[in-house]
C-alpha cells in the first residue's frame, strides 16, 4: 500500500507538470510550481517533437581538462575532435555529464563534480549541454527525450570513431540527466559497453512505473535515490543506493528548504569523494526491501567507485544527517543502529 501510495504521487507530480507548463527549477534544482501563461498553454497544444538532428544543433560539448575547460564545440558538428585544442586524447579515461531540467553545464554542481571527478579519476570530462531545451517546459523535454537520447548517443560514437575506448569510460547523470544515461548506455550496448554509470534521483515523472532495467545500461550501473516526489521508484541498477530515510527524504531538508531531497542527491554524491557516507549492514525496520539487500561489508562507504565491488549489490542504505556535508560518522551510524 506504501508503495502504490508513491506510485500515486509519482502521478500526481506528473499532472501538475502537465497542466503547469512553465513550472521551474530554482537555482539548486527544486521545482517551483508556476501558473501557465497563455503563450505556454499555446506551446502545449501546438508541441512538436523535434528531430535528433534539429536537437543536436542545440547541443554543446564543454571539454575539460585538469579541471580547466580546454574547448567547447557543437555537439552537431562531428569534426569537432579535429578542429580545436581538447587536450583529450583516445587513451585518456573519459567522463560524460548530464543535466537535468532547468539546469546547464554551467550549474554550481556541474562544475563541482567537473572538479572533483579531475582530481580524484583524471583524464578527460565532457559535459553535453543541452539546456536550450531543458530550459523550456518538463513536458517539451519529455516529448524530445529520444531525440536527446539519439543525440548524445551519436556524440559518444564520433568519440569511439576517434579513438576512446569504453572501457575507460564513466557516465553521470541527474534527474532527466539520470534517465538519459541510462537510454544512452543501453542504446550503445551491448557492442559499446560503457564501464561505469552513475545516476542521481533518477526522474519519475513521465518514466514511471515502466519497468526498465537500467542494470543493462553498463557494466557497473548504481543509482542513488533521495527523494520519494521527483525520483523513480524503478529499482533495477546493480546497486541501490537509499540515502537518507529509505531513499525517500532527506533529514536535512528542515535545515535548508531550498535543496530539496530531490536536489540533496547530487550534493551528498559529491561530498562522497571527501567525507564518508557509511552504509547500513541491514535494512532498516521502517524501509521496505522488496528487491535483493545488498552484503555490506565492515565499514562500507558509498560515492564514486574506481574499482566496482561486484560482490556488493543490491539494495543499499546510506543515513544522512540533518546538516552538511550530509554523511554519519561511525559512531553515529551506531548509534542509529541501536549499537552500544
Amino acid at each position: 500500500m506504501i508503495y502504490l501510495r508513491f506510485l500515486s504521487l509519482n502521478a500526481i507530480i506528473l499532472l501538475l507538470l502537465v497542466c503547469k507548463t512553465n513550472s521551474r527549477l530554482n537555482l539548486k534544482y527544486a521545482i517551483l510550481g508556476r501558473a501557465p501563461s497563455h503563450a505556454a498553454r499555446n506551446e502545449t497544444i501546438s508541441l512538436r517533437p523535434r528531430t535528433k538532428y534539429d536537437v543536436q544543433k542545440t547541443m554543446r560539448l564543454m571539454f575539460y581538462k585538469n579541471n580547466t575547460k580546454t574547448f567547447e564545440a557543437s555537439a552537431f558538428d562531428e569534426d569537432y575532435m579535429h578542429k580545436g585544442s581538447s587536450g583529450c586524447s583516445p587513451s585518456d579515461k573519459f567522463a560524460i555529464v548530464l543535466h537535468g531540467w532547468i539546469q546547464s553545464c554551467a550549474d554550481d554542481w556541474s562544475l563541482a563534480l567537473i572538479d572533483r571527478l579531475s582530481y580524484y579519476r583524471g583524464g578527460c570530462v565532457i559535459c553535453i549541454d543541452y539546456s536550450i531545451i531543458a530550459s523550456t517546459s518538463y513536458m517539451r523535454l519529455y516529448t524530445n527525450f529520444e531525440n536527446i537520447t539519439g543525440a548524445i548517443v551519436s556524440v559518444i560514437l564520433t568519440l569511439i570513431k576517434n579513438g576512446f575506448d569504453t572501457k575507460r569510460g564513466y557516465m553521470f547523470g541527474f534527474s532527466f540527466g539520470g534517465q538519459l544515461a541510462s537510454a544512452v548506455g543501453r542504446s550503445l550496448g551491448p557492442q559499446h559497453m560503457i564501464q561505469s554509470i552513475d545516476t542521481c534521483d533518477m526522474a519519475g515523472p513521465g518514466f514511471d512505473p515502466i519497468a526498465v532495467d537500467h542494470s543493462k545500461a553498463g557494466k557497473h550501473v548504481q543509482c542513488f535515490h533521495s527523494s520519494r516526489d521527483k525520483g523513480t521508484f524503478v529499482y533495477s541498477c546493480h546497486r541501490n543506493i537509499m540515502l537518507g530515510s529509505c531513499g525517500l527524504a532527506q533529514p536535512s531538508v528542515a535545515s535548508q528548504l531550498h535543496l530539496g531531497s530531490h536536489g540533496l542527491c547530487v550534493d551528498i554524491y559529491i561530498n562522497a569523494f571527501d567525507y564518508p557516507f557509511y552504509a547500513l549492514n541491514s535494512t532498516p525496520s521502517e524501509c521496505i526491501a522488496l528487491q535483493k539487500v545488498a552484503k555490506i561489508p565492515a565499514d562500507y562507504t558509498v560515492g564514486y567507485e574506481e574499482n566496482f565491488d561486484n560482490r556488493v549489490t543490491g539494495k543499499i542504505f546510506v543515513p544522512t544527517s540533518l546538516h552538511y556535508p550530509y554523511n554519519l560518522s561511525k559512531k553515529e551510524l551506531k548509534l542509529l543502529a541501536g549499537k552500544k
